[in-house]
């Protein structure tokens, strides 16, 4: 009974600790008011890595997310893009403050979103593969152009079951919704 009782207990122990979650960095402005920030507006997400789309799904994500918290007033992409061109700007993850000053003022912002995808991949392990996604995410305050808040987290879909079993764990667009969910309750808790 006291075996059957412990192999439990390890078989439990085993699947938290592979979850999935790899890690978090976090960076939040101590002497920032976040009160400040009512309305908002996200970048398209830099892609770094291999995968075509992965930017643009993050993007979609981040946004989709963001605007179910309704902790901000969230600018449609639409009117973000027809900015940047007015401005002028292709190379976003570049901005430097006084762009996103510029930015700021056309959309009407208090905070800018800008990040990218640093890896979006399968990665082989053995028999069995798992994706892999890191999003990097801050939080750009336009009246100075500073960082106030910003998040790194990497995800996978590699678990203790996966793993044992074979099997390829949760989907390239699961691990990237699980990534934008913990990067927006790092932001919003």
């Amino acid at each position: 009974m006291k075996t059957t009782k412990t192999t439990f207990l390890l078989m439990i122990l085993f699947a938290l600790v592979g979850c999935g979650g790899i890690g978090a960095t976090t960076f939040i402005n101590p002497e920032y008011n976040f009160g400040f920030v009512e309305r908002v507006a996200v970048v398209p997400f830099e892609n770094l890595s291999q995968d075509r789309g992965a930017g643009e799904r993050t993007t979609r994500y981040f946004v989709s997310e963001l605007l179910a918290t309704e902790a901000f007033v969230v600018v449609e992409p639409g009117e973000v893009s027809r900015a940047l061109e007015a401005i002028g700007l292709v190379r976003t993850a570049e901005l430097t403050q006084e762009q996103s000053m510029t930015l700021g003022e056309a959309l009407g912002i208090q905070g800018l979103f800008l990040g990218s995808v640093g890896e979006s991949s399968a990665v082989r392990s053995g028999g069995s593969s798992k994706n892999v996604v890191t999003v990097d995410v801050r939080l750009v305050e336009t009246e100075t152009g500073i960082t106030v808040w910003s998040s790194t987290v990497t995800e996978s879909s590699g678990s203790f079951w996966s793993s044992l079993f074979g099997t390829g764990g949760a989907s390239m667009s699961e691990v990237t919704r699980r990534c934008v969910d913990k990067i927006i309750d790092q932001l919003v808790d």
